[in-house]
């Protein structure tokens, strides 16, 4: 009798695992399952296992006015992998099925069966679903089969019969409920790496594209750099067509069967308007009804930004429908998006600096330190895969920097201002020193309004950081400093380095580098408020540095004034 039964129970689990399987492979199913949690999600899932729960009862086994099945396994499974919520709706729709089916411990098996769903989701906001190993998983099935069982024989009259139809189903099972929990949660733990998998080729393929196009986006978004990027994108990303309008027109379509299309403009800018007015800025036909080619069935796109203002979009065509197009490039054009953003946004960044009057504050925001730039775009490009929302972080860090040093207005700004280009830096520094580096920001908050000129800081922490802490194996320190004195205003950057050699400072102040150094900030601090103002270092080897400057707060003030004129002869 117990391989009898051992054996239809395999056949029951083999029908759920079949229909998971099938399920799984849907891309609508693994965005609703791995997706936001929201009202739809739960509806969707809590039906998915309730009916699993449902086939575990209709495929049970007869025994003694009773039912040997495998219910549990549907309601626990949707706890695990949807929560609390998913969980108790799953064992009520198993419950109230198996409820009315009747026989003497129908009622118990509905209660245990919403008991368990509820429970496992309990389990699931505590730990993961995918860092659950087996030994949790036998723990979790023999739990389950346990609360059933104690459920049967309180409420199960005569307990006489309900003890006897225990004794006989308790090891089958048992030992299929914890089966099925072991082939479910491998099932679904499988399609989560598969779902990442793709996810990370997509984030290296868009880093690939961007690097491929970042030398056509440095003129901006044209016709020719919208060309370049369209052919570039539909070759490696291997979509049946692109294109790339801005907020007015078509600047490039590439693909047979978008080119040769007599209404592609028409399509595009129907395309880019029901992005561009899309709260989201994203986009994802389901039915469209617009004058497309008869082969291309559906659309993907996003919206391109500058300066958090949409400026034009990116749309991919496919010759297959919504419902079939892979996750994976449904993703693909929004996270490209977001990076063509950020290299449009950096190309107009360089177009102003080109563009400034004052010749040597273009020259200084000209020479960004590239090393800077070259390791951070690595350290974002390692992040991608592993940690995406710390690479995003990064990006929105990097673009900030940029945009503060290459787009600020006048030759001034604010302190405030200088220190949250500062903050945007060190929090990118703080990431490739691996939690080495700790920051100490001692400010009077009185003095952020105080005006000083663009670049004063950063060459200072940009030195102590890769001159001075860098070197050290642990326990670096950076503290920044802003304090009165007297009747003007003292800022200190102190590192704990491997200090500076009385050599190596003679060397410094006899330099006369241009670039974004020491002695610049020095030149141009004598330069703007008199000889006695500028830089002093004080130094010991091994016990690290200390770079301060003095400037009066009447000139500061004076800067706050914007009908104040500037300065020109000290440039």
């Amino acid at each position: 009798m117990t391989i009898t039964m051992l054996l239809g129970l395999l056949e029951n689990i083999s029908v759920i695992a079949v229909i998971a399987l099938i399920i799984g492979q849907l891309d609508y199913f693994r965005n609703i399952m791995y997706g936001k949690n929201n009202w739809m999600r739960i509806v969707i899932l809590s039906t998915l296992f309730g009916f699993l729960s449902v086939i575990g009862t209709e495929n049970g086994l007869r025994v003694n006015d009773a039912l040997a099945n495998t219910r549990i396994v549907g309601a626990v499974a949707g706890g695990l992998i949807g929560g609390p919520v998913v969980g108790f709706l799953a064992g009520l729709i198993g419950g109230i099925h198996r409820y009315s089916i009747g026989g003497f411990t129908a009622f118990a098996c509905a209660i245990s069966t919403v008991m368990n769903g509820y429970l496992a989701g309990i389990v699931s906001t505590k730990m993961n679903m995918l860092r659950l190993k087996w030994q949790h998983i036998v723990l979790i099935g023999v739990t389950a089969e346990l609360i059933q069982k104690v459920m049967v024989l309180l409420m199960a009259k005569p307990f006489s019969a309900a003890l006897e139809l225990e004794v006989k189903i308790a090891i089958p099972t048992t030992i299929m409920t914890i089966a099925g929990l072991l082939l479910f949660t491998r099932v679904f733990q499988n399609l989560k790496m598969m779902q990442d998998q793709s996810g990370a080729l997509g984030a290296n393929l868009a880093l690939s594209i961007a690097s491929q196009t970042l030398p056509h986006l440095r003129t901006g978004l044209n016709e020719y750099s919208a060309k370049k990027t369209a052919e570039l994108i539909r070759e490696m990303a291997r979509v049946d067509a692109v294109a790339i309008t801005d907020c007015e027109k078509l600047l490039s379509a590439k693909g047979h069967e978008l080119e040769n299309h007599v209404q592609k403009e028409t399509l595009c800018a129907q395309v880019a308007e029901a992005v561009l007015t899309h709260p989201t800025g994203e986009w994802c036909d389901k039915d469209f009804a617009l004058p497309r080619p008869p082969r291309l069935k559906s659309i993907s796109a996003a919206s391109l930004y500058h300066q958090n203002q949409k400026i034009g979009t990116l749309q991919f065509y496919y010759k297959t429908s919504s419902s079939k197009t892979s996750q994976t490039n449904e993703k693909l054009v929004d996270g490209l998006a977001k990076l063509l953003s950020v290299q449009i946004e950096l190309a107009e960044i360089e177009h102003q600096a080109k563009m400034r009057k004052q010749a040597e504050v273009s020259a200084l925001q000209a020479q960004i330190n590239p090393h800077f730039l070259f390791n951070t775009l690595g350290t974002i490009m390692s992040y991608c895969r592993t940690d995406p929302d710390q690479a995003r972080n990064l990006i929105g860090h990097l673009s900030d920097i940029f945009r503060r040093n290459l787009k600020s207005k006048g030759n001034h700004h604010s302190l405030q201002e200088e220190l949250d280009g500062i903050k945007s830096y060190l929090e990118i520094e703080k990431v490739r020193f691996s939690n080495r580096l700790k920051v100490n920001m001692e400010i009077d908050e009185t003095l952020l309004e105080c005006k000083l000129p663009v670049l004063t800081l950063q060459p200072i922490v940009e030195n102590a950081i890769h001159h001075g802490l860098s070197p050290k194996v642990s326990d670096c320190l950076l503290t920044i400093r802003v304090e009165p004195f007297g009747q003007e205003v003292k800022i200190s950057i102190e590192d704990n380095g491997v200090g500076i050699s009385e050599e190596r400072l003679a060397e410094i102040w006899n330099s006369q580098s241009k670039g974004i150094g020491l002695v610049n900030v020095h030149s141009r601090l004598q330069s703007i408020y008199g000889k006695k103002y500028g830089l002093t270092i004080q130094s010991k080897p091994g016990l690290g540095t200390v770079v301060s400057f003095v400037a009066p707060l009447t000139a500061f003030e004076k800067e706050v004034h914007p009908d104040a004129p500037e300065n020109n002869h000290h440039r």
